[in-house]
């Protein structure tokens, strides 16, 4: 019997993910805000590992399994896919922007054509969740950007940067497609929070 139904070579593989993703994401978080290049060679010769960074991201990765599990068709596990990419790269969004106060444009880009993808693999299985995936990035870009406008006419300042409008948009465009699938209690934060 194995735990949670999910076979054991599963649990060891989001580890190893876990430490790579970890160790990715503490690297992009030193190199996206000096704008260097995050794939160099400057990886394995400034080559440190950041504990901290891959506890989070091992424990952020079997939740994500506990909370969606290994189902046999593609489409069931589109979702977990989904996470497993974004997860690193919300990271990477937080801890930048809690240091820098800023969200790479680079960051931005990738969360969108990650969420561009999975919105266009959904699509083949059921157009709805396509036409949802890009209504739900419509609609969060545009409230985030009405809200920066109104704030500028107001405080006559940036109430948010257009980076967090970028993000926002990106991101709804993953998590819009959320209430399609059944809720647990990573997706219930997720979907609520954004």
């Amino acid at each position: 019997m194995y735990p949670f139904n999910i076979h054991i070579l599963f649990y060891v593989l989001f580890c190893v993910l876990g430490v790579i993703s970890g160790q990715i994401a503490s690297w992009c978080i030193k190199r996206m805000p000096e704008h260097k290049k995050v794939l160099s060679t400057d990886f394995f010769k400034e080559f440190k590992p950041d504990y901290k960074m891959i506890i989070v991201m091992i424990v952020l990765y079997m939740t994500l399994l506990l909370s969606y599990g290994i189902k046999n068709q593609f489409l069931n596990n589109l979702q977990l896919i989904k996470y497993v990419i974004l997860t690193p790269m919300i990271v990477i969004a937080f801890v930048v922007d809690y240091k820098h106060q800023i969200i790479p444009n680079r960051l931005n880009l990738s969360i969108f054509e990650v969420g561009l993808a999975a919105s266009f693999v959904a699509g083949l299985y059921n157009m709805n969740l396509l036409t949802d995936s890009l209504l739900g990035m419509a609609v969060g870009g545009g409230v985030f950007l009405i809200i920066t406008l109104i704030g500028g006419l107001i405080a006559g300042k940036e109430a948010m940067g257009f980076g967090d409008v970028k993000f926002m948009g990106a991101l709804r465009t993953l998590l819009w497609s959320c209430k399609y699938h059944y809720y647990n209690a990573y997706g219930i934060f997720v979907c609520c929070y954004y």
